[in-house]
């Protein structure tokens, strides 16, 4: 993936650059409008994956070592989600009854990545593939409402013999399925005509959250991602609480802040793909929400989901920007930052303006994370 300046980009923001660089010149700013948009959401939300999109949108490089980090990880990916169908076949009481799959299934649960080992063995991964073939296996996928799971498990399994290439190099599309836990802080920063962006994904762990707080300083648009597909799935830290309720909950704690009561909010209903297989195919909304009575119909269950989230804002009157998104889609990602871009440019055209005829600088003061504890 090359590098290529953002300002060739052909996007709805980027229209506005001209007009920008003269609001800027006549409130006599020379530097370039700076904006922090925060991403927020509960484990397995995708908001990692939103990043990577961005970085693509973007064109920004990945180096060599990135790459060969995005390989090792794609290996500990696919031996992982066997392992983790293999011990839920113990907690689900399901016995493999094929032989030659009990080999198999003893040979993957005794393998470890070492320090010195970068990729699964040959042998581990002929063995995951004819596992994730056996009925038995596909008994207990068939149960993964029960138990935590990645959602990329098919991808990895149906891509298994490219992987195990000896000369493998992942694609954009691996790049993007690979699932890494995002732990602490990390920022993106992209750059398009006089605005530069930064984009600050915080991980999503329960343990990760009370890191929050040092990124509420001066955001200007807070995206909010959740795990549609949550609905009939369980959390990593707590198989016992529904990954779609604990992001209503998280929501709300969230968004009602003091803090942003002036933030722009986005609302990123993430893995619609997913959700659309298993409303049609595996459980209806009822899982979730018990008072659903809308079906299997796509439409008024994503409606529902949506109204679920409006109805935590304390604040009705204050705009919810939503979109429903696969973030594994660039189009879908893009589609969604043109809207972030759009009104944060419209916002602080307005603050130019103003301050330009004032002959002052009017944009609001930092906001201090304190607030955030005071509250």
């Amino acid at each position: 993936m090359g590098c290529t300046n953002s300002k060739q980009l052909e996007t709805p923001a980027t229209k506005h650059n001209d007009s920008l660089n003269q609001y800027l010149r006549q409130a006599g700013k020379d530097a370039q409008l700076e904006f922090r948009v925060l991403l927020l959401g509960a484990g397995e939300s995708g908001k990692s994956t939103v990043v990577k999109q961005l970085r693509s949108i973007y064109r920004l490089p990945v180096d060599d070592a990135e790459l060969q980090s995005y390989a090792i990880n794609i290996h500990k990916n696919t031996v992982l989600c066997m392992q983790v169908l293999l011990e839920a076949a113990d907690t689900l009481h399901v016995e493999l009854t094929d032989p030659e799959a009990k080999k198999r299934a003893t040979s993957v649960r005794a393998f470890q990545f070492e320090q010195d080992v970068k990729q699964m063995p040959v042998n581990i991964g002929l063995d995951i593939e004819e596992l994730w073939k056996d009925p038995d296996i596909q008994k207990i996928w068939e149960r993964r409402s029960e138990y935590w799971f990645l959602d990329a498990t098919p991808y990895y399994f149906d891509n298994i013999e490219r992987f195990l290439e000896d000369d493998f190099r992942p694609t954009e599309e691996d790049c993007i399925m690979t699932r890494v836990r995002t732990t602490g802080i990390s920022t993106t920063d992209l750059e398009e005509g006089p605005v530069h962006y930064r984009v600050i994904d915080v991980g999503g762990q329960r343990n990760e959250r009370k890191k929050w707080i040092h990124c509420f300083d001066d955001v200007k648009a807070l995206f909010f991602v959740v795990n549609l597909a949550g609905y009939d799935q369980v959390m990593f830290e707590d198989p016992s609480q529904n990954r779609m309720l604990e992001a209503l909950t998280l929501f709300g704690q969230i968004c009602n802040n003091p803090i942003f009561a002036n933030t722009p909010i986005f609302l990123l209903l993430n893995k619609k793909d997913l959700f659309e297989t298993m409303l049609l195919n595996k459980a209806d909304l009822t899982k979730c929400f018990p008072e659903y009575k809308g079906g299997r119909n796509v439409q008024v269950a994503l409606d529902y989901i949506k109204a679920q989230f409006e109805a935590k804002l304390t604040n009705t009157t204050k705009p919810l920007y939503t979109h429903y998104i696969a973030a594994r889609y660039k189009k879908d990602v893009k589609f969604a930052w043109d809207e972030v871009k759009n009104v944060l440019i419209e916002e602080n055209r307005k603050v130019l303006k103003s301050s330009s005829n004032n002959g002052a600088d009017s944009r609001p003061k930092k906001k201090k994370a304190a607030a955030m504890a005071a509250s």
